[in-house]
């Protein structure tokens, strides 16, 4: 009888931890299903952000339907309305995965490319920034260019001009925009140039006529433009204080190289420009 029980006793165990080992794997394998890896995250993320680009991309082409599914996104999945424009329907048949995400949530994946088109807008303009403030040191160059925007891609030019090839290695985001296509980006260059230059005005025109209200101060910043990024010169000098406050784009200009915009009000102040934005002219 002993021995009977030691038997049974035994044999209990075993089954206690046959029990325990079949446990253990299936929640690891829940656990493993249930988690996804890291990688294929990641690659979720890739794959939406190259949608999102590749429908910007279509919409800025066709701004007239952008219009209309920024208001109506749930147009996308109107039979009617995708056949009525032939160029959606080949778009979306070519493009599995954002036919995909539109029909599944068009109002969220609306939403992302509206935040995407604002950050490539963004991206945009610093490289159209960082272009004409190359453009501006290289005048030779930027006079070849406007008249033959493909030679920026063109390897012999890049090789006769090692400044600008280094410039495009160092930003590859202006280097896609002329290789893909040189003369869309160069007119935008121009567009902008023209901006920057009428924002200058400006912000000249307004900071002359503060320091035509403020001869001391403007004495002063003549001598020394760093003063204008001075807290104590600041705080002592409360009207020039709330003025950049009010003015960010003088206080930007200032901050970024003072000697130079003050350059530019002297010469400014010395112009006929002046006279021209400060008085009206008269008439006929």
């Amino acid at each position: 009888m002993k021995k009977r029980r030691m038997y049974i006793r035994q044999y209990s165990v075993y089954l206690v931890l046959a029990s325990l080992l079949w446990i253990v794997p299936s929640v690891n394998s829940q656990t493993a299903t249930s988690t996804p890896p890291q990688q294929y995250q990641g690659q979720d993320n890739d794959t939406t952000r190259q949608e999102l680009a590749s429908f910007d991309s279509f919409l800025d082409k066709h701004p007239e339907m952008a219009e209309q599914l920024r208001r109506n996104p749930s147009l996308v999945g109107d039979r009617e309305y995708v056949n009525n424009h032939p160029e959606l329907q080949a778009y979306l048949q070519d493009h599995p995965q954002v036919r995909e995400e539109l029909t599944e949530n068009p109002r969220s994946f609306m939403r992302q490319e509206n935040r995407f088109d604002r950050r490539d807008d963004d991206v945009t303009r610093r490289e159209l920034a960082n272009f004409d403030a190359f453009l501006d040191k290289h005048p030779e160059i930027a006079e070849q260019l406007r008249k033959n925007p493909t030679l920026a891609d063109n390897k012999e030019f890049l090789q006769n001009h090692p400044a600008l090839q280094q410039f495009l290695q160092e930003h590859p985001g202006v280097q896609e925009q002329l290789a893909e296509d040189p003369r869309i980006f160069m007119r935008q260059e121009n567009r902008f140039d023209r901006r920057d230059d009428d924002a200058t005005r400006r912000e000249l025109a307004s900071f002359d006529g503060f320091l035509d209200k403020h001869p001391e101060v403007a004495e002063q910043l003549s001598k020394d433009p760093s003063l204008a990024k001075n807290k104590e010169y600041l705080e002592n000098h409360p009207e020039l204080r709330e003025y950049l406050k009010n003015h960010s784009g003088v206080r930007e200009e200032l901050a970024e190289n003072p000697q130079a915009f003050m350059n530019s009000i002297k010469r400014f102040d010395n112009s006929g420009t002046k006279k021209e934005m400060v008085e009206p002219k008269p008439k006929p």
